[in-house]
Protein backbone atom coordinates (compact mmCIF):
# COMPACT_ATOMS: atom_id res chain seq x y z
CA UNK A 1 0.00 0.00 0.00
CA UNK A 2 3.06 2.68 0.80
CA UNK A 3 3.78 2.37 -3.48
CA UNK A 4 0.33 3.19 -4.12
CA UNK A 5 0.38 5.90 -1.58
CA UNK A 6 3.90 7.61 -3.32
CA UNK A 7 3.01 6.79 -6.63
CA UNK A 8 -0.64 8.33 -6.57
CA UNK A 9 0.97 11.52 -4.67
CA UNK A 10 4.09 12.02 -7.26
CA UNK A 11 1.29 11.12 -9.92
CA UNK A 12 -0.98 14.53 -8.73
CA UNK A 13 2.08 16.61 -8.54
CA UNK A 14 2.89 16.07 -12.41
CA UNK A 15 -0.73 16.53 -12.68
CA UNK A 16 -0.78 19.47 -11.11
CA UNK A 17 2.69 20.33 -12.62
CA UNK A 18 1.64 19.68 -16.23
CA UNK A 19 -1.87 21.27 -15.90
CA UNK A 20 -0.46 24.19 -14.95
CA UNK A 21 1.92 24.84 -17.78
CA UNK A 22 -0.84 23.93 -19.89
CA UNK A 23 -3.06 26.66 -18.13
CA UNK A 24 -0.35 29.24 -18.79
CA UNK A 25 -0.48 28.69 -22.51
CA UNK A 26 -3.72 28.77 -22.74
CA UNK A 27 -3.85 31.92 -20.79
CA UNK A 28 -1.24 33.50 -23.57
CA UNK A 29 -2.90 32.24 -25.99
CA UNK A 30 -6.55 33.96 -25.48
CA UNK A 31 -6.62 35.60 -22.30
CA UNK A 32 -7.44 35.29 -18.79
CA UNK A 33 -10.92 36.23 -19.71
CA UNK A 34 -11.20 33.35 -22.59
CA UNK A 35 -9.07 31.27 -20.72
CA UNK A 36 -9.25 31.07 -17.10
CA UNK A 37 -10.98 27.91 -16.32
CA UNK A 38 -7.82 26.32 -17.17
CA UNK A 39 -6.17 27.40 -13.87
CA UNK A 40 -8.61 25.31 -11.87
CA UNK A 41 -7.34 22.04 -12.74
CA UNK A 42 -4.04 22.63 -11.13
CA UNK A 43 -5.39 23.97 -8.09
CA UNK A 44 -7.63 20.41 -7.87
CA UNK A 45 -4.76 18.43 -8.73
CA UNK A 46 -2.36 20.46 -6.37
CA UNK A 47 -5.09 20.35 -3.14
CA UNK A 48 -5.20 16.27 -4.19
CA UNK A 49 -1.53 15.98 -3.88
CA UNK A 50 -1.73 17.88 -0.50
CA UNK A 51 -4.14 15.20 0.84
CA UNK A 52 -1.99 12.28 -0.73
CA UNK A 53 0.67 13.88 1.28
CA UNK A 54 -0.75 14.68 4.58
CA UNK A 55 -2.55 10.63 4.54
CA UNK A 56 0.56 9.30 4.39
CA UNK A 57 2.75 11.07 6.49
CA UNK A 58 -0.55 10.46 9.03
CA UNK A 59 -0.40 6.93 8.22
CA UNK A 60 3.75 6.67 8.00
CA UNK A 61 3.11 8.10 11.82
CA UNK A 62 0.51 5.63 13.12
CA UNK A 63 3.15 2.54 11.85
CA UNK A 64 5.83 3.90 14.06
CA UNK A 65 3.84 4.17 16.59
CA UNK A 66 2.82 0.89 16.80
CA UNK A 67 6.06 -0.24 16.56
Amino acid sequence: MRKYNLFMEKFWMVIAIVSFVYGVYMIRKFGLADAGLYLIMPLIAGALYYLRSYARRRAERENDQKD
